[in-house]
C-alpha cells in the first residue's frame, strides 16, 4: 500500500483513478489544483504523485522541484505520445509516463512498477542508496560500506524525518530483539559518520538517531 496524490482538473478522471487505486489498497488523495497539491506534499510523508501533463508548466514547476528534492515518484498522464521524452526530461527523480486513454488495470500496473523501482532506490540530497545492487554513492562517489553499515544507513534513509531509537535500529538493521546490544548501534553510527560526514547523522537527545542531509 502507498500514499498517492492525484492532481487532475478532470473530475471524472480523478474519480476513476481514485477508485482503481483504492481497489489496489492504496491511500489516495485527490485535487484539481497545483497549489493545493503543493500544500499537500509539503505537509505529508512520502507520496507518489499522479500529475495530468496538461496542467500549466509554470504552475507545475515549483511542485516538481519540491518532489524532485525529496526524490518522490511522479507518474505523468498524457494523451500525446510525442511528449513522453519531454516529460521524462522534466523530472530527474523516479518517474513514469502513462498514455491516455488507459483503464484501471493499466494504472494499477504503472503505479506498481514505479513503486517497485522507487523502493529499490533511496535518495536524500546527494546521498543515493541502490538497495538491489547494494551500492551507496555520495555526490556521485561510490562509498565502501560494510553489510551492517549499509543496513543501518538503509534503516535511517527509510525514515528520514523521524528519529529512530537504538532498539528500533537494532531490530531493523540487525534483527536483534535485545536492548542489551545498543552499543553496537553507536559504534556503527560513528563509522558511518566518518564516511558520510560528521553532521549527516543527528543524535536525538534521550532517543536515538536521525539522518540529516543538507
Amino acid at each position: 500500500m502507498a500514499a498517492i496524490l492525484i492532481i487532475d482538473p478532470d473530475t471524472s478522471a480523478r474519480s476513476q483513478m481514485r477508485e482503481a487505486l483504492e481497489a489496489a489498497n492504496h491511500h489516495v488523495t485527490v485535487t484539481d489544483s497545483i497549489a493545493e497539491g503543493y500544500e499537500i506534499i509539503t505537509h505529508s510523508t512520502r507520496m507518489l504523485t499522479i500529475l495530468n501533463a496538461r496542467l500549466s508548466w509554470a504552475e507545475s514547476f515549483s511542485l516538481l522541484r519540491q518532489l524532485e528534492e525529496r526524490s518522490w515518484p511522479v507518474l505523468f498522464c498524457t494523451a500525446d505520445a510525442s511528449t513522453v521524452r519531454h516529460l521524462r526530461a522534466l523530472y530527474q527523480g523516479p518517474r513514469g509516463v502513462l498514455l491516455a486513454p488507459f483503464d484501471g488495470h493499466q494504472l494499477q500496473h504503472s503505479v506498481a512498477m514505479l513503486l517497485s523501482e522507487t523502493n529499490s532506490q533511496l535518495s536524500i540530497g546527494a546521498l543515493r542508496l541502490d538497495i538491489e545492487h547494494r551500492e551507496c554513492t555520495l555526490d556521485g562517489d561510490l562509498l565502501s560500506l560494510t553489510a551492517q553499515e549499509f543496513s543501518l544507513l538503509q534503516a535511517l534513509m527509510e525514515s528520514p524525518d523521524s528519529p529512530l531509537t537504538r532498539e528500533e535500529l537494532l531490530r531493523t538493521a540487525w534483527g536483534y530483539h535485545s536492548a542489551g546490544e545498543t552499543r553496537t548501534v553507536d559504534v556503527h553510527i560513528q563509522r558511518l559518520r566518518r564516511k558520510l560526514g560528521t553532521s549527516c547523522i543527528e543524535t536525538v537527545y534521550k532517543l536515538g538517531y536521525r539522518l540529516k542531509m543538507a
